[in-house]
C-alpha cells in the first residue's frame, strides 16, 4: 500500500469539485481512493489551497491512474480548477497507537 499527499493550488473551487468528482471515478478504477481532502485556504475570488491524502495498492496502480487516457477528456476542466500540484509519496505506513 502507498499513500500520496497532494497539495493543490486551486484556481477555482467550483471547477475543482467538478474535476475531482471525475478524477476520483478514474482513481477508483485503479484501486485508489481519497482518504481525506480538506481546504487549507480559500480566497475571496474562490481560489486557494486544498490537500488530499490518497491511497493506492502499489506504485504501478498509481502510475496507471496517472497515465489513464481518460484524464485527457477532463484536461480543460482541470486547467480551470488547478494552478499547480505537488505530490509526496510514502511507501512506509506508520502507526503510533
Amino acid at each position: 500500500m502507498i499513500n500520496i499527499l497532494v497539495t493543490l493550488e486551486v484556481k477555482d473551487f467550483y471547477y475543482l469539485t467538478l474535476f475531482e468528482t471525475k478524477a476520483s471515478e478514474i482513481m477508483r478504477s485503479h484501486g485508489g481512493r481519497i482518504i481525506s481532502a480538506f481546504e487549507t485556504a480559500r480566497n475571496e475570488d474562490n481560489s486557494g489551497q486544498e490537500v488530499h491524502l490518497l491511497e493506492f495498492p502499489n506504485d504501478a496502480s498509481f502510475e496507471e491512474y496517472r497515465a489513464d487516457a481518460r484524464h485527457i477528456e477532463h484536461a480543460e476542466l482541470r486547467d480551470k480548477a488547478i494552478d499547480t500540484t505537488s505530490i509526496v509519496i510514502s511507501r512506509e505506513l506508520k502507526n503510533y497507537d
